[in-house]
């Protein structure tokens, strides 16, 4: 591998898909050795998904992911559409998830308003 795939998923591509669809897409990008930027965070439940499938795909080929959130900061009025969002049966999450495949995946550092990775490309 000469370098690292980075592809920035726009929340439009998800957003109309069951949660299966978005887990089947993201592991099978993330397989691939792919890092992948989503314009959304995804729910506590939605992460146990990912990583109990993940889990189940882990092997020698694959390793399993590594992932990190990073969400926007709300204000009254996000707050106020979230709540309106949420009455409608919509979700409206504000924030970048940031998926890969835990051998390219090096150091994950998370602070409140950034995140830092170090990816690693294997040596052939």
């Amino acid at each position: 591998m000469d370098g690292i795939p980075i592809e920035f998923v726009a929340k439009s591509r998800l957003q109309d898909k069951e949660f299966a669809d978005k887990l089947d897409l993201i592991l099978e990008e993330v397989q691939e050795g792919k890092i992948l930027i989503l314009e959304e965070t995804l729910s506590p439940q939605e992460e146990g998904r990912l990583i109990q499938g993940a889990m189940e795909r882990a092997g020698e080929e694959f390793p399993g992911i590594e992932f990190s959130t990073l969400e926007g900061h709300e204000d009254v009025f996000d707050k106020f559409l979230n709540n309106i969002y949420d009455v409608v049966g919509r979700n409206r999450r504000r924030g970048l998830t940031i998926v890969g495949n835990s051998d390219v995946m090096g150091e994950v550092e998370k602070q409140e308003d950034s995140v830092s990775l170090l990816a690693t490309a294997e040596e052939d």
